[in-house]
């Protein structure tokens, strides 16, 4: 599922794994990794994913002695609650339907 926020970009299941696991590993390059993206596209995926919000998402800490990091914010984290509760009452919505379509797809077993 996707959805579009016009001029302010759009969240999809990528951006939200992204944050998942920006929030799991503590690191942008981390959670580009698993991703297998660079940092430089997580980086920029995280950017736009601040500046679309009223607030950051993710919250960033230069490297110094403790090195640096990355987490979620209280906005980043509600925002992957109600992208993945949007997702579940979608599917449970369009269950019927998909059946349906499924139902009704030529057999191309032969």
């Amino acid at each position: 599922m996707r959805v579009d926020f016009g001029a302010q970009g759009a969240l999809g299941p990528g951006k939200v794994r992204l944050l998942e696991l920006i929030s799991q590993h503590g690191s942008i390059t981390a959670a580009g990794k698993a991703m297998r993206m660079s940092y430089r596209r997580a980086w920029l995926l995280v950017d736009g994913l601040n500046q679309a919000f009223k607030a950051p998402l993710v919250e960033t800490q230069h490297g110094g002695p403790g090195g640096g990091g990355a987490a979620l914010s209280p906005l980043g984290e509600a925002v992957i609650r109600h992208y993945r509760a949007m997702e579940e009452a979608t599917a449970i919505a369009a269950a019927t339907h998909l059946t349906a379509l499924t139902d009704a797809l030529a057999d191309r077993s032969e």
